[in-house]
């Protein structure tokens, strides 16, 4: 696990084996605790609601991003799970495009939503939201 701010990859490391028209994916697997965000920015919990915050470089806080507004990403595919009581509001930018049930390990019902924003923006428009924002 590596501390804040020391993942450096360079472009030199990426443009390895690649002509100038190729394309390429990037992969990562990031965890962060967004119930002990305390700086507002990114992903954090407030009260009982999960909220985002990305404007202006809270992107980066979520997962390793060129988080600059010149940078357009689509957000194809945002799934967003949870308790079903304790967070019965799953948001996130675009389209509802699948939702479902299941039960955790310990027979809690969980849900999930997965949206999909298919217009180019930068990373500062992204928004999720978790909580019960006061329905019932």
């Amino acid at each position: 696990v590596l501390s804040p701010g020391k993942l450096v990859i360079s472009p030199s490391t990426l443009q390895k084996g690649l002509s100038a028209k190729s394309a390429m994916i990037v992969r990562t697997t990031v965890e962060i605790v967004p119930e002990t965000n305390t700086q507002l920015s990114g992903l954090y919990k407030s009260g009982d609601i999960y909220c985002s915050q990305c404007e202006a470089e809270g992107f980066r806080r979520i997962t390793y991003y060129c988080d600059r507004p010149d940078v357009m990403a689509t957000f194809e595919s945002v799934r967003i799970e949870a308790d079903a009581e304790s967070y019965p509001v799953l948001l996130s930018n675009g389209n509802l495009i699948e939702e479902g049930q299941r039960e955790d390990l310990d027979g809690r019902k969980r849900h999930f939503k997965v949206w999909s924003d298919p217009f180019p923006k930068p990373s500062y428009l992204f928004a999720l939201v978790a909580g019960g924002l006061g329905f019932f």
